[in-house]
């Protein structure tokens, strides 16, 4: 609960904090873990995108995923307002700290170190807002960030911005390809664009879909070479290797 800032929907206020209730799921080997802070997107919460959640979990991650109040539908309900997505990255930070101070329930099998981002379509743009701003002395920063379906942030320079993987379907027609692609073309480099073939918005990233299971190789690929740092980069492109779903460009 953040009770320094409000929740406040088309212009009312309905309650005086934020409440951010954080799924998480983490590796049953003991240890220190990186960590993962995924962002859900609008009138989901992070429900849909559970089977890639639990694959990184278990492939070496702790992955937290908050469920922001005003859209994840279930929650929000008649207060639904997508200019929520304003306060994301600001709950995004919020989630982080309170998950690495030394208070947390999982505070032991973190590594406070290796930190990254990732969300899909609203919930990348506000990982990706939040990978931009300097953190605050004490704060951690971000290794890296996974953008799915994201959109450019209008008039924001990208050349502080960690190594980034953006994934598009080139049949969305809610967040279109050009969205995916601009925002490749403006970032920094290290940087990587895997394009979906006949993907669309959501139904990639759903269990069962035929994307998933490379979904899940890339990504995973690419927080080893970057965020858990015991794996080369060339692992990226091998991930991709001979899928006839998939189009990995680098720069």
């Amino acid at each position: 609960m953040d009770s320094s800032r409000p929740t406040v929907s088309h212009g009312r206020t309905i309650s005086a904090s934020r409440a951010l209730t954080t799924l998480v799921w983490y590796p049953m080997v003991g240890g220190r873990w990186p960590l993962i802070v995924f962002a859900h997107g609008y009138q989901v919460g992070p429900t849909p995108y559970e089977s890639l959640l639990e694959a990184w979990a278990a492939h070496g991650y702790v992955v937290a995923a908050p469920e922001f109040p005003l859209t994840d539908q279930d929650l929000a309900g008649a207060n639904l307002d997508e200019n929520d997505i304003n306060n994301q990255p600001a709950d995004i930070r919020f989630v982080t700290d309170n998950l690495i101070a030394s208070g947390s329930p999982v505070a032991a099998r973190l590594d406070p170190a290796r930190v990254c981002l990732a969300g899909h379509s609203d919930g990348a743009e506000a990982a990706l807002a939040e990978s931009l701003a300097r953190p605050s002395a004490g704060e951690a920063s971000f290794r890296a960030l996974i953008a799915m379906s994201v959109q450019e942030l209008p008039g924001v320079t990208h050349t502080s911005n960690p190594p980034v993987l953006i994934t598009q379907g080139d049949a969305d027609t809610i967040n279109p390809p050009s969205y995916g692609s601009t925002t490749y073309q403006d970032a920094a480099s290290p940087k990587y664009f895997v394009s979906l073939k006949g993907g669309g918005h959501l139904p990639p990233l759903q269990s069962g879909s035929p994307w998933l299971p490379g979904i899940e190789a890339v990504t995973e690929a690419f927080l080893d070479a970057y965020v858990a740092s015991d794996a080369g980069v060339g692992s990226i492109k091998e991930s991709v290797g001979g899928q006839t779903l998939f189009a990995l460009s680098s720069g």
